[in-house]
């Protein structure tokens, strides 16, 4: 059961070629320093380190605890993480990450009742590129529920 009163889904790429719930989470945890880890509440992966749009649940959604991964109090606290594995600056999303993403929002907006308007970018937030040049996301809004 969802504990927590969520507002948002912040969608964000890795910047790498590869990776995983894992990866990241040993990345943050022991490169990073942060002592709960995996930012991220799901991570997407692009079969390079996980498969190709295999949606990883993170410890931070199965406990329902704030992510890591904004930048910002607000969407921190109240924003759940979805990180895709790949750089899209350089690359695109794959047809399967990107059909599993969909289908985790919209699973994500009828279970917190959050509004197609609040499904944001990393960059709408924070001084950043991500989740990149090439993610698609009038694409993803498009296909969203209303």
């Amino acid at each position: 059961p969802v504990a927590k009163k969520w507002k948002y889904i912040v969608v964000h790429h890795s910047a790498s070629p590869s990776g995983s719930a894992d990866a990241f989470d040993y990345f943050h945890r022991v490169k990073r320093g942060w002592e709960g880890g995996l930012g991220y509440h799901f991570v997407i992966g692009n079969g390079h380190g996980s498969g190709d749009g295999q949606v990883e649940v993170g410890h931070r959604w199965l406990y329902q605890s704030h992510g890591a991964h904004a930048g910002q109090v607000e969407y921190n606290q109240y924003g759940i993480g979805i990180c895709l594995v790949g750089n899209f600056q350089e690359d695109y999303p794959s047809p399967q990450q990107m059909a599993n993403l969909v289908a985790l929002i919209r699973e994500l907006q009828q279970l917190c009742n959050i509004p197609s308007e609040n499904v944001i970018l990393h960059r709408h937030i924070r001084d950043t590129e991500c989740p990149g040049r090439n993610f698609p996301y009038y694409e993803v809004l498009a296909q969203l529920l209303r």
